[in-house]
């Protein structure tokens, strides 16, 4: 009996979580106007989450907000080495998605940017000037950007770990509804 409950439970809980992960952009909401699609919503937190679950990876990675209040030096050096970005003044939030140990080239990264700043020139300064060699024994030999309104997704990836960076940017673009702004 206790084992019955628990399968219930779990087909329960995972209907549940599919059904609250859908994205449902065909009709406009009261904050658009027709012909239009809203801004991704949710945190980077949890739109990276969403895109890793849509494309898992086989080793033990790390889901991990940004500081961007962080303004000592190892604040700093983390939002560099994450997001290519010198200061945070174009950006509101960010979440990055890398392995906790080992040596695999892989980090999936999303930004929201901030109401004056170009999403597209962000997405060109962190595909310029992200390090894909930064895990020194290990080099992503795919790197893509991708936006739509106010997000930037930044992914680079080492084809050996079987996975592309276009798998990545198809399931970001999946998660806007279809439609993204432009790919770097």
């Amino acid at each position: 009996m206790k084992q019955l409950t628990a399968i219930l439970l779990t087909v329960v809980l995972l209907f549940g979580m599919t059904a609250c992960s859908c994205n449902n952009n065909s009709a406009p909401s009261a904050n658009t106007t027709e012909g239009t699609q809203a801004a991704l919503s949710g945190t980077m937190e949890e739109n990276v989450g969403k895109l890793i679950q849509a494309n898992p990876v086989e080793f033990m990675g790390g889901l991990m907000p940004v500081d961007l209040k962080d303004t000592s030096e190892e604040g700093l050096w983390a939002l560099q080495s994450y997001t290519g970005l010198d200061s945070a003044k174009d950006i509101t939030d960010v979440a990055v998605y890398e392995p906790m140990t080992g040596a695999q080239a892989f980090s999936l990264v999303m930004v929201r940017v901030a109401e004056n700043a170009n999403p597209k020139e962000i997405a060109q300064k962190m595909k310029d000037n992200i390090d894909p060699r930064k895990w020194i024994c290990a080099m992503a030999d795919q790197v893509m950007a991708a936006g739509y309104q106010d997000t930037v997704m930044f992914i680079m990836v080492d084809s050996q770990l079987g996975k592309t960076a276009q798998s990545y940017v198809d399931a970001f673009q999946n998660l806007c509804g279809g439609k993204l702004d432009f790919t770097i």
